[in-house]
């Protein structure tokens, strides 16, 4: 069975973005959320990325996060992740992230 394609709602207050992952995390949709990342960041603002809709996290999506989490100390943003489900947050302490990026 064929998922639907992911995509992502965004919204914004005062100073952040949050992003919500609807759908896969993965090599197809981790480029878009990078480029939204790095907008956001330039801009100079925190973003939350909200995974409740997100089943599927794949080691591309991984690599996504731990830029985010990269880029914002860089330009002195914060960056967390919230609704982390089940298997998200395994994957997260499985490669040990679950200490690095904080969730809220």
């Amino acid at each position: 069975m064929e998922r639907p394609p992911t995509h992502f709602d965004v919204g914004k207050s005062d100073d952040s973005t949050v992003i919500a992952v609807v759908g896969d995390l993965d090599s197809d949709s981790a480029p878009q959320l990078r480029t939204m990342l790095a907008r956001e960041f330039d801009a100079g603002r925190n973003v939350i990325v909200d995974l409740a809709g997100c089943p599927f996290l794949d080691s591309v999506g991984i690599g996504v996060l731990v830029y985010g989490w990269k880029a914002a100390g860089a330009e002195g943003a914060q960056f967390h992740l919230r609704n982390v489900g089940r298997y998200a947050q395994r994957v997260l302490d499985l490669v040990g992230l679950s200490d690095l990026i904080p969730v809220a």
